[in-house]
């Protein structure tokens, strides 16, 4: 079935043809516009629709002119469909010039508009709408549980989320043992489960009951052992809530359980980057190799990498021992601060002591310097440094 989207500022216009296509049952209609958007709106109403169609009335041609350029622009594979009020030549030419599939009149009979339908289906089906993502889409792996992962999705996406205009999802797919709520120290009555069975009808006003906001980045949060049994969430429902968020957050970080379910390969499979985590010990490296490996066998290796938690001075092995153990290039390493995520997670924190590694995970993951915030003269004195301390 083809989605679309009517943007009329004329209401009889939009309501003919709004009531003719719900008779169809190869179209449905997401999304009905009484007026022309402006650029940010129509950007927004796209990522979260990802429509087929986009019909609209060309009465006024200034506003027409520049929605179809940004349409082509961003957007080109969705298909344009002209509407005016009757057969004018000077409309005829519009829609021509600015290369609108068809141009529709009224009374919008019933047949006509099935074959226009037809048409524009068999076009889809030769060109499958493509909707542009944002560039980063990271799926965190525990090599095995115990490893932190959960732990430095968040404190990764607590950096990103510092970055300015950066909205920043993270998102829980643990869906029996999921601690994201924990280390924010948050309840929300939705979770994913919520999201899959709303997965059909999601929009903006959907999306904001779903999730949680923290700070600078938006939550949503796990299901539950009891939820994930009572609702198992379908392949089908788990690949719209990837779509939407991908469509609509500059950084997705994924927080995923420690087995490759059907569930976790099918977010591997839309993610950009895929960052298996793990602590120096060798029980940790030896499953952490195992996954690398499959990894490899679904060709996924070229956009996976490795992330070392807890890593201390006294390591048995080097970081380049460990590289090479499992298989997979390092991508960055957390200190282990045992004392200070513990904190961190009884107020819903951030540790302290993880952001350093976590803005230069941000910073490497963007290809870009974060800013560091310069202190003022007297707070200089407020640390006494290394070499002076007490011991």
């Amino acid at each position: 079935m083809l989605s679309a989207v009517i943007i009329s500022p004329n209401r009889d216009l939009q309501a003919q043809l709004d009531e003719t296509l719900r008779e169809s049952p190869d179209v449905s209609i997401c999304k009905s516009l009484g007026e022309y958007p402006p650029p940010d709106v129509l950007k927004r109403l796209m990522r979260v629709w990802a429509p087929d169609i986009v019909f609209i009335s060309i009465e006024q041609q200034d506003a027409v002119e520049n929605i179809n350029h940004q349409l082509k622009t961003d957007f080109p594979t969705v298909l344009r469909v002209g509407l005016s009020v009757d057969e004018d030549p000077v409309a005829l030419r519009a829609a021509l010039r600015w290369g609108m599939a068809e141009l529709l009149t009224p009374p919008f009979a019933r047949a006509p508009l099935a074959a226009v339908v037809s048409d524009l289906k068999h076009e889809r089906e030769l060109n499958p709408v493509a909707i542009s993502t944002q560039n980063h889409f990271c799926a965190f792996v525990p090599a095995k549980g115990g490893v932190g992962a959960s732990t430095i999705a968040a404190s990764a996406a607590r950096a990103l989320g510092s970055v300015p205009d950066m909205s920043v999802l993270l998102a829980d797919f643990d869906l029996y043992s999921g601690v994201g709520g924990f280390l924010f120290n948050v309840e929300h009555e939705f979770n994913m489960s919520d999201a899959a069975s709303m997965s059909k009808t999601l929009d903006e006003d959907t999306w904001e009951r779903l999730i949680h906001k923290s700070d600078d980045i938006d939550l949503l949060l796990s299901s539950g052992p009891t939820a994930a049994i009572d609702q198992p969430i379908r392949e089908t429902e788990l690949g719209r809530i990837i779509d939407f968020a991908h469509r609509n957050y500059s950084v997705v970080c994924a927080d995923l359980p420690d087995s490759f379910d059907d569930r976790s390969l099918s977010i591997l499979r839309e993610a950009t980057r895929i960052f298996i985590v793990t602590t120096p010990e060798l029980p940790a490296l030896r499953v952490a190799r195992l996954k690398a490996m499959t990894l490899q066998k679904l060709d996924w290796a070229d956009k996976a990498a490795l992330v070392v938690n807890r890593v201390t001075r006294s390591m048995e092995l080097s970081l380049q021992e460990i590289e090479q153990t499992v298989g997979l290039p390092l991508f960055s390493t957390f200190p282990s601060e045992y004392a200070d995520v513990t904190r961190a997670a009884r107020t819903g924190s951030g540790a302290p002591k993880l952001a350093a590694a976590a803005r230069e995970f941000a910073s490497k993951l963007l290809n870009k310097k974060f800013e560091k915030k310069r202190s003022r003269f007297i707070e200089r004195f407020a640390v006494v440094p290394a070499a002076y301390s007490f011991k």
